[in-house]
């Protein structure tokens, strides 16, 4: 993945970040609210499309602006999305894109010996014992895993979704409650 550096505020990068932008393709610019994706959409196209806003000389951060998501075509024919600044973003089809990004860890797991191994702590797990032996990087591992969680996740029914957070808020009161008798009987 290519990362390019570009000044909203000198311009410098614009070039650069230009060449990438293919006729046909699209583009979509995510970030944080007040980042300058308007800003940069605007610069890119040339013309003032998206409104702005200066940073706040109070907190020195950019404000936000971007209500609505805005499509436009540049004159190259590549195609931007601005969107209103969001948080997070998450795995909407995780059918195969798992599978083609960490294509070595999954060819290792066919080696597991049990076919639901978590690839964590399980005796007999390929990907473990090819990380202990340097033969996977440990970041791209632990990318792996988070990506994997992150997967569950998303696959969960919602109806799946409320009964754990049911569970979750359940157990969240019994610790509650037994912190509570437990400081209090040591008051007597």
């Amino acid at each position: 993945m290519p990362v390019l550096h570009v000044s909203n505020e000198t311009q410098e990068g614009y070039e650069s970040l230009k060449e990438h932008i293919e006729k046909g393709k699209t583009y979509c610019l995510l970030g944080s609210s007040g980042v300058g994706k308007s800003t940069l959409m605007n610069n890119l196209s040339g013309k003032s499309l998206m409104k702005t806003n200066a940073i706040s000389k109070s907190t020195n951060k950019g404000r936000h602006v971007t209500s609505h998501r805005e499509l436009i075509v540049l004159e190259s024919g590549g195609i931007l999305i601005d969107n209103p600044g969001m948080r997070e973003i998450g795995i909407v089809d995780s059918s195969d894109g798992l599978e083609t990004t960490f294509e070595s860890i999954y060819n290792l797991s066919e080696d597991c010996k049990f076919k639901d191994c978590t690839h964590t702590n399980e005796i007999g797990c390929a990907v473990t014992e090819a990380l202990a032996e340097g033969e996977i990087d440990g970041k791209i591992y632990e990318n792996f895993l988070k990506m994997e969680k992150e997967k569950e996740h998303f696959n969960l029914s919602a109806s799946e979704k409320r009964k754990k957070d049911k569970a979750f808020g359940k157990m969240v009161k019994k610790i509650k409650s037994e912190y509570a008798a437990k400081n209090d009987s040591s008051l007597f």
